[in-house]
């Protein structure tokens, strides 16, 4: 290790033995909204980009003011945790770069790593094997979006921590001087290609001569929103949201049209049930008939439709809101460096 990294090892330490009230954090690129939102914790995040064509892509959110993105780890900052978002192969190459010779800053300058799981393992390819490279990488504290998440990775809250989904509810709500129409709204990027997580057939086979609108960058099928506003203005004149996901985690999208107030229908995959109860602040299902008779149902009755959007927005503001995001992400960004400084 050479003079400058001892030296920058040594200020790093100092740091965090009494870490101050605004972090800063080096942190992987995942998803726009949800970096957002992490934002909204207050603390300094400094994205790497090191993967080709990742960067911010600002019809999803546009970059915070607290947020700064980089293609080298810069030299004049003092870092007081990794967090790296498990989304795709990030986690993989963000080690792979943090091992490196160029990245190695974990290691020389004694900084706690804190990995996010956001994926499912890829059931397409081997699970068991994906389970086992997931647990072989070096990682701090590990933390995931949901038990589903966690249970899926073959981890516990034994030995590892969840933080939900957040929403901001002051933005994301409902506007009762718009007609809400009646049609079925789906919003799902690449979707034609995503069939196996996404359920693009099961959508098709069950939307048929139906009034729908769909959404999202899918070239050839839908286009996205022109901007967050406009996205927002969609969901407030919707009725119906349906969400066709197999195998994903939780969409972000659903939970939006959950604090507009969408009536919800939608698969009963994966982390769902944690969100939907069935009957009370929407409709789930797995069989295509039963799915298509609930679209059918909200077409028709538009009382039980603004009930159940109404019950919907109550799950988000109470469960999902921004405030208990951003409080559980605070609590683990201390704990996890209080716990690698009492190592």
């Amino acid at each position: 290790m050479t003079a400058k990294a001892n030296q920058r090892a040594i200020r790093n330490i100092m740091r965090r033995s009494n870490p101050p009230e605004k972090l800063n954090i080096l942190t992987f690129p995942t998803h726009e909204r949800y970096e957002e939102n992490l934002c909204k914790t207050g603390h300094h995040f400094y994205s790497l980009t090191v993967l080709p064509g990742k960067e911010w892509d600002e019809d999803y959110a546009k970059v915070p003011e607290n947020y700064s993105i980089f293609h080298k780890i810069p030299d004049d900052i003092e870092f007081d945790l990794i967090l790296a978002h498990s989304s795709c192969n990030r986690l993989q190459i963000a080690h792979d770069y943090l091992s490196s010779t160029q990245g190695a800053v974990s290691n020389m300058c004694h900084i706690p790593i804190l990995r996010h799981c956001h994926v499912l393992p890829d059931i397409r390819f081997d699970v068991n094997s994906q389970i086992q490279a997931y647990g072989s990488i070096p990682i701090g504290e590990n933390s995931f979006i949901s038990k589903y998440n966690m249970g899926a990775w073959n981890y516990t809250e034994s030995n590892s921590s969840i933080v939900e989904h957040g929403v901001d509810t002051d933005f994301w709500k409902p506007d009762d001087s718009v007609q809400k129409d009646n049609a079925c709204l789906s919003v799902v990027n690449d979707w034609p290609n995503r069939d196996w997580c996404c359920g693009f057939n099961l959508w098709q086979q069950t939307t048929q001569e139906l009034p729908i609108k769909a959404y999202g960058k899918s070239p050839g099928f839908s286009e996205p929103a022109e901007s967050t506003e406009h996205l927002r203005e969609i969901y407030q004149s919707s009725r119906i949201f349906y969400n066709t996901s197999l195998h994903s985690p939780v969409p972000s999208v659903l939970l939006e049209a959950m604090a507009c107030g969408c009536a919800i229908v939608s698969t009963a995959n994966c982390m769902i049930p944690e969100i939907i109860e069935n009957g009370k602040n929407g409709l789930i299902s797995n069989d295509p008939q039963e799915l298509r008779g609930f679209l059918e149902l909200l077409l028709k009755n538009e009382d039980l439709a603004k009930e159940l959007g109404a019950n919907a927005r109550k799950t988000i503001v109470e469960k999902y809101n921004l405030k208990r995001f951003t409080d559980n992400w605070n609590k683990l960004f201390y704990s996890t460096i209080n716990s690698y400084r009492n190592k």
